[in-house]
């Protein structure tokens, strides 16, 4: 692969086994940006000995479908079979089609709020299709996520099931509670041909991201939908928020990948504010990570101002170099699931935040039950030693000393 000058030697390249030739393939075809040597590189990789019925499945694995087709169709036309190029072409138009049908919802969905007086903004699929490429057809996309105030779930929720949605939890008991413990909400369109996601935050609260998620609705701009003007994340925003997107999935999928290099490939963004944003919420290792495969997989020219401030450690080094590997593994049963507490906490490089995760995930595993009081019952006066008999309990019973929990 191409060297990148603007990253120090260290960074440039990530250890781990030569790709596949089904895989070297596909990342030749993730770029959206043509250009001579990117086609001379294309139809080297095609002329290679091909599994086409493999490559087809990495391609739908990584959701990498629309530029993919593209390039195949062309860079090599001449060199991929018809019956790989075919079916690629049917299926691109049938999910561009769908992609411009979810738009036309967007839109519809966002004027019924706005006319209920509930402020929204739409984030990922169309908008980031068209922000990123200017073109919906280009990037792949099966839901719409759309993100309002906490205090509007419940008339949103209401404006949905008028439009014929349902959520996916039909009973979910408290819902001051689940709002509280939870940052989204799943629904069906009745017909079944809408996914929607409706976030009140951009991360998990297991995260513990301060400032979330006012701090990245300060400066949004314009993009055209569908023929309406929508609010859009800036993409100095969209960067952060998709880096940390793609490490809540420990970056198994290309794609979540392409979206970082795209970005790195747009001109004139204000990198001075990245910087700021990343190191005052502690995302500068979760940055750094996405930028180091980019770079070494896609061959994203990362910017020098972030080459040079951003100073990744080697937590990131190694993180993004098992990412890397997985990437030309075979997948197994846990492909795609989030990572536990365990790459929660090493993403983040500050202390504080690893501190905050960390009792997050085990204090409500500390709070005294029945079964503790059953197992040493003292006075109300006492019930603050419940928070050391508890974990006392706990370990006599993994040792099989008393009886299971209820």
């Amino acid at each position: 692969m191409m060297r990148n000058k603007t990253m120090p030697e260290p960074t440039r390249r990530l250890p781990g086994t030569a790709p596949r030739a089904e895989m070297e393939l596909l990342l030749c075809c993730t770029r959206s940006r043509a250009s001579t040597e990117t086609t001379k590189r294309i139809r080297a990789a095609a002329r290679k000995e091909i599994d086409w019925v493999q490559f087809i499945r990495l391609v739908l694995r990584h959701d990498m479908l629309p530029l993919t087709y593209r390039n195949l169709h062309v860079n090599c036309p001449d060199i991929v079979p018809s019956g790989v190029l075919e079916p690629l072409r049917a299926r691109h138009e049938a999910e561009s089609a769908e992609g411009r049908a979810l738009a036309e919802e967007l839109v519809g969905i966002l004027g019924v709020l706005e006319s209920e007086g509930i402020p929204a903004v739409p984030f990922k699929g169309p908008a980031l299709a068209v922000r990123l490429n200017g073109n919906l057809s280009l990037r792949a996309f099966g839901d719409l996520d759309i993100l309002i105030d906490e205090e509007n779930v419940l008339r949103t929720r209401r404006v949905l099931f008028d439009r014929g949605y349902a959520p996916e939890r039909v009973n979910t008991g408290d819902l001051s509670q689940f709002l509280g413990e939870h940052h989204e909400m799943l629904f069906y369109r009745t017909d079944g041909q809408v996914r929607l996601d409706l976030h009140w935050r951009f991360t998990s609260r297991s995260a513990c991201l301060a400032g979330d998620p006012e701090r990245f609705l300060r400066h949004l701009e314009a993009v055209s939908v569908a023929g309406a003007e929508l609010r859009s994340l800036r993409l100095e925003t969209y960067l952060l928020v998709l880096s940390m997107h793609a490490a809540k999935h420990q970056w198994v999928q290309l794609k979540l990948i392409c979206d970082i290099a795209e970005i790195l490939a747009v001109p004139d963004l204000d990198w001075e504010f990245v910087l700021r944003e990343a190191h005052d919420l502690g995302l500068k290792r979760v940055l750094g990570t996405g930028l180091l495969l980019a770079q070494d997989l896609l061959e994203a020219v990362v910017p020098p101002k972030l080459a040079q401030d951003l100073k990744i450690d080697r937590t990131a080094k190694a993180l993004a170099a098992q990412a890397r590997a997985r990437l030309f593994e075979e997948p197994d049963e846990r492909w795609g699931l989030q990572g536990g507490i365990t790459s929660q906490m090493e993403i983040r490089e500050r202390f504080r935040d690893r501190a905050k995760i960390f009792l997050r995930h085990f204090l409500p595993k500390l709070r005294p039950s029945e079964r503790d009081r059953w197992f040493l019952p003292l006075p109300n006066g006492l019930s603050a030693v419940y928070y050391v008999v508890r974990p006392v309990r706990l370990v006599l019973q993994r040792m099989g000393r008393t009886d299971q929990l209820p």
